[in-house]
């Protein structure tokens, strides 16, 4: 029975500190916050929400965001015995479809969204219209906090419950914003665009009037091929899952559109991320160029399987544990799909630049078997980019048509030795001599790699030694980096914007605990720690505020004639601790990498060995000069 007028007030019930924890800190940022008034509205069985919210522009106390919807509304009885009832499960009460014509899954289930304003806003105001009836009522985060630790009722304000013309609606009106940063209107579209798989002819949202619109992007790969195709199939311990994953042709330079977002009821139920996957055959590198969605159902049938903030999946429970290993899996084996698919478009690419294939046809038949072995194997390097590729290649080609020239060079000898004699001669000292120095520049490198294992076995100092190695030696790091550059600029930007002193060392010199490197499209920031030590969750989210800031930097430059660069950041160290491991793992497909000492010796010496086998081949081995240099290598001392 409704109240009598005279007495009505509205009442919400709690425990103290809910609010605090299930609204201001688990919906913390704008997306979060609007997608569940979202959820709400396709609940209600709206066709239409409209958000109006400032982007791209500095935020006040007096900024407002409103989020206003055509759905069946709420009475006041709605609003105090549904809506303001903390923990009600919609679901069970009223069952798994919306009440209306439109008869949608539900998405509502947990009965805590109502509070997801507070994690911006300070003041939530709830405008609703139903049957002819307006209802207007305002919540304030620091009345509610006045409750106490031991809980109790709060009674919002009611403003308005009066007779009205209007059709059926609901606005949600947020003000006295906790927000201090502008919000990206790129990123917040984005975002909001990989929440949800329910934007339809019948469901549309505006964003400040402008229609959001889901469109796929396109992609170099896509697993199953076609656009706005699905995969269908049975996953073991867990029931239907439907999929699609694409490959860009260049890493995605934004991390919120990397990774595989699982989908259930159409809203994202566990954010963009890998299954667990981080490193493998071709591990990180890949993730970068990788995004997709997974329609996952079973989360949230009978069981329900969403955290509570409904941005990750409860995965140590069984069900959910079967979908998150074939989920790993199928990453995997795309992962190696794309590597093959890309090796061969690769391979394509060089065999139809003439100035590489036609030179390579000529060759005799054991040299090209051998070249177009080695080029292969480069090509299937999904770190080398095309620029470095086309170098390699270049520089594989010469040092095996140095041989060849001078099989021309004898038998054109042959036919005129004595007008040829003197000019023959010089080409083929030149070629000797070519030889003999790319030689020792490799040579050297291995040797360079030879001390870096002593360093790394005595455990030296990070600072100087071990930081100025890498610093001056970044191929130690990625064999690729050859052309990379310390950039003193950023260095010096990380400093004054973290206020960081650099630290005195024992020889006077001064030195940051970091250094910036930056080379074509990449800015890279390396933090080295000594050989032997173990960093933790502190490091790493040293190094993410690194990368973070400098990304934000990037974003804001407008100079038309320098494009913004690709930071990536790298923590040298012995090891992660366990409590660091979780996150290392997290921040890796974000183009954040952790690198073990032991990890790089590997890699340098292995990579640096091979490439020394080749040099080799480009001078007659009977030449003194070339057979001086038959030294063993560094790493069978």
């Amino acid at each position: 029975m409704a109240k009598k007028e005279t007495e009505r007030k509205l009442t919400m019930r709690f425990a103290g500190g809910l609010i605090k924890h299930l609204g201001l800190q688990m919906y913390s940022g704008a997306v979060p916050a609007i997608a569940e008034l979202i959820a709400n509205a396709w609940d209600a069985e709206a066709e239409n929400v409209h958000i109006n919210i400032p982007l791209d522009k500095p935020l006040t106390t007096n900024s407002v965001v409103e989020v206003s919807d055509d759905g069946h509304g709420m009475s006041f009885e709605d609003c105090d015995e549904k809506y303001l009832v903390l923990g009600r499960d919609r679901r069970k009460e009223e069952g798994q479809y919306s009440c209306g014509t439109k008869k949608r899954p539900v998405m509502a289930r947990k009965g805590i969204g109502k509070l997801a304003g507070f994690g911006v806003a300070d003041t939530i105001t709830i405008e609703t219209v139903k049957e002819g009836r307006l209802t207007r009522f305002v919540m304030e985060y620091r009345e509610i906090e006045k409750i106490g630790a031991f809980g109790g009722d709060y009674h919002p304000k009611l403003e308005a419950d009066e007779a009205s013309k209007e059709s059926p609606r609901t606005t949600v009106r947020l003000t006295q914003l906790k927000l201090k940063r502008a919000i990206s209107g790129d990123q917040f579209r984005r975002s909001m665009m990989r929440r949800f798989a329910i934007y339809a002819d019948d469901f549309r949202v505006w964003l400040n009037g402008s229609p959001l619109e889901k469109k796929e992007g396109e992609y170099q790969f896509r697993f199953p091929p076609g656009k706005g195709q699905w995969e269908t199939e049975e996953v073991p311990g867990f029931g239907v899952v439907s999929w699609w994953v694409g490959f860009s042709k260049d890493p995605i330079p934004h991390e919120d559109a990397r990774g595989i977002s699982v989908l259930a009821r159409g809203k994202l139920v566990q954010t963009p991320w890998f299954f667990g996957l981080s490193g493998g055959v071709y591990g990180q590198h890949g993730l970068q160029y990788m995004t997709g969605e997974v329609k996952a159902e079973g989360l949230d049938e009978e069981v329900d399987l969403i955290a509570t903030d409904r941005a990750g999946v409860l995965w140590e429970d069984p069900k959910a544990k079967a979908l998150a290993e074939w989920g790993q899996q199928k990453v995997k084996q795309l992962l190696i799909e794309w590597a093959d698919k890309r090796a061969e478009i690769r391979m394509q690419h060089i065999k139809e630049r003439t100035r590489y294939w036609d030179r390579i046809q000529k060759f005799p038949t054991r040299e090209r078997k051998e070249l177009r072995a080695a080029i292969e194997k480069l090509a299937a390097i999904t770190t080398i980019e095309e620029t470095r590729l086309d170098e390699l290649v270049d520089f594989l080609v010469k040092a095996y048509e140095n041989e060849v020239f001078m099989t021309v060079i004898r038998q054109l000898n042959a036919a005129s030795p004595e007008a040829h004699i003197e000019v023959l001669e010089l080409l083929k000292e030149w070629d000797v001599l070519e030889a003999i120095a790319t030689a020792q520049v490799v040579r050297g490198r291995l040797e360079v790699i030879d001390k870096f294992a002593q360093m790394v076995d005595q455990k030296v100092p990070e600072k100087p030694d071990m930081h100025d190695l890498l610093k001056d030696h970044p191929w130690l790091i990625d064999p690729a980096w050859s052309m990379v550059e310390h950039e003193k600029t950023l260095d010096k930007v990380l400093a004054k914007h973290f206020s960081i002193e650099p630290r005195k060392l024992p020889d006077g010199r001064r030195r940051l605990d970091f250094f910036c490197l930056a080379g074509g499209a990449n800015a890279i920031v390396v933090e080295v720690k000594r050989p032997g030590e173990v960093v933790g969750r502190k490091e790493l989210r040293q190094l993410q505020d690194y990368v973070h800031y400098l990304r934000d930097r990037e974003s804001q430059e407008s100079d038309p004639a320098r494009p913004n660069r690709h930071v990536i950041g790298y923590l040298v160290c012995s090891e992660v601790a366990a409590e660091g491991e979780r996150l290392k793992e997290e921040i890796q497909p974000h183009g954040m990498f952790v690198r073990t000492w032991d990890g790089l010796l590997k890699v340098a010496r292995e990579t640096h060995q091979d490439f020394f086998k080749v040099v080799k081949k480009r001078a007659p081995s009977e030449d003194p000069r070339i057979e001086a240099l038959e030294l063993r290598l560094p790493a069978e001392q």
